[in-house]
């Protein structure tokens, strides 16, 4: 997996369709009004569910579970499987118990999950009498059985949209001649200097890394190594000087699966007078043309909490250089861990923290 970036910067919130540099934004605009279009529509879809929930009930149960995820993840990362399905196993039958929990679908869901952890320790014992349910991979598989009846009931209770997400890919204007897309585009080390974005009132760059190659080096990885898996990646300013590369390989071994890049904000920065990002992008290689990635953002609340949004994008197919643009009305699913999150919309005026990030099956 290699995926080529140029630039990555800000679109102002008014745009000027007939002058501005940036004018394709009205693209981008309409992109942002499916993926609302989309939430609202999965909103209408929650009602089954959380019918028979109350809000404060609904809340407390998603809060529930991502707090003992918070906790237990890291016990199992550090080999403590048995504390982590403890941990979980508590939590799924005091959640199955709540009186106030009304939903038999959820409770239902949760008692399968203790049942098929039981089963699961139970045939352990009898195969391996001398421990065998003791045993480090039966305390696993006890866990992730635990586990993903929990993450079901977040899925229950906020039934993300079955839709397929917006996908930001990028978009040519008929007579913006400096966008390249030709099919003899130079290798990713070639001294080709990438189509610089014109920074304006109506635009500022985050990352020009053409103007400033060093601005590679703000990128941290941030692989599945996190949670056991062996992906590798990192950002690197290209040989040339003219831009940075994103590259790495995702690897599926040990439950991973991903692999990032992010780079910091401080205590935040103020982009609300800003209607998205851009990017300028190209596929470092044949075989990441086209691939479909992730931009991530946290404010300054997603800091604490380990809650961040995701929009996905993808690069082109010819290898040329192309902005790709997404707005912020884009990351409107908040997430810890890949689960929804009950929290407010993404604080524009206080970004902390930027990243990519490309999954298994698309890197």
């Amino acid at each position: 997996m290699r995926a080529v970036h140029a630039a990555l910067g800000l679109v102002a919130r008014q745009l000027d369709a007939a002058s501005n540099p940036l004018r394709r934004s009205v693209a981008s605009r309409s992109s942002a009004d499916k993926a609302k279009m989309s939430f609202s529509r999965g909103a209408a879809r929650r009602v089954s569910i959380r019918a028979s929930l109350s809000p404060e009930t609904a809340e407390n149960v998603v809060m529930q579970i991502s707090g003992v995820i918070k906790f237990g993840a890291p016990m199992y990362n550090k080999g403590d499987a048995r504390g982590c399905a403890r941990l979980y196993r508590q939590t799924a039958l005091s959640i199955a118990r709540d009186a106030s929990v009304t939903s038999e679908e959820i409770r239902t869901c949760l008692r399968d999950a203790v049942a098929k952890a039981d089963e699961i320790a139970r045939k352990a014992a009898e195969e391996d009498p001398m421990g065998g349910e003791e045993d480090q991979r039966t305390q696993e598989r006890v866990a992730w059985a635990l586990r993903r009846g929990l993450d079901r009931v977040v899925d229950l209770i906020m039934d993300p949209p079955v839709d397929e997400p917006t996908v930001y890919r990028p978009s040519v204007d008929d007579n913006d001649d400096t966008a390249v897309g030709d099919d003899d585009a130079p290798a990713e080390d070639e001294a080709a200097t990438p189509r610089t974005p014109t920074v304006d009132a109506e635009s500022a760059a985050l990352f020009d890394f053409a103007k400033t190659p060093d601005l590679a080096g703000r990128w941290r990885s941030l692989n599945d190594g996190v949670m056991g898996g062996v992906s590798d990646g990192r950002m690197r300013s290209a040989i040339s000087g003219t831009h940075a590369v994103f590259e790495g390989t995702v690897r599926l071994e040990n439950n991973g699966g991903f692999s990032s890049v992010r780079a910091s904000f401080g205590s935040g920065i103020d982009l609300s007078q800003f209607q998205g990002f851009y990017m300028d992008v190209r596929p470092g290689d044949e075989a990441s043309a086209g691939k479909e990635y992730l931009l991530i953002v946290k404010d300054d609340e997603c800091m604490t909490t380990q809650v961040n949004f995701k929009a996905k994008f993808g690069t082109g197919k010819k290898g040329g250089w192309e902005r790709v643009k997404v707005p912020f009305a884009a990351f409107d699913r908040p997430e810890r861990m890949g689960r929804a999150v009950m929290r407010g919309a993404l604080r524009t005026e206080a970004v902390c923290e930027v990243g990519l990030m490309v999954l298994k099956g698309e890197g």
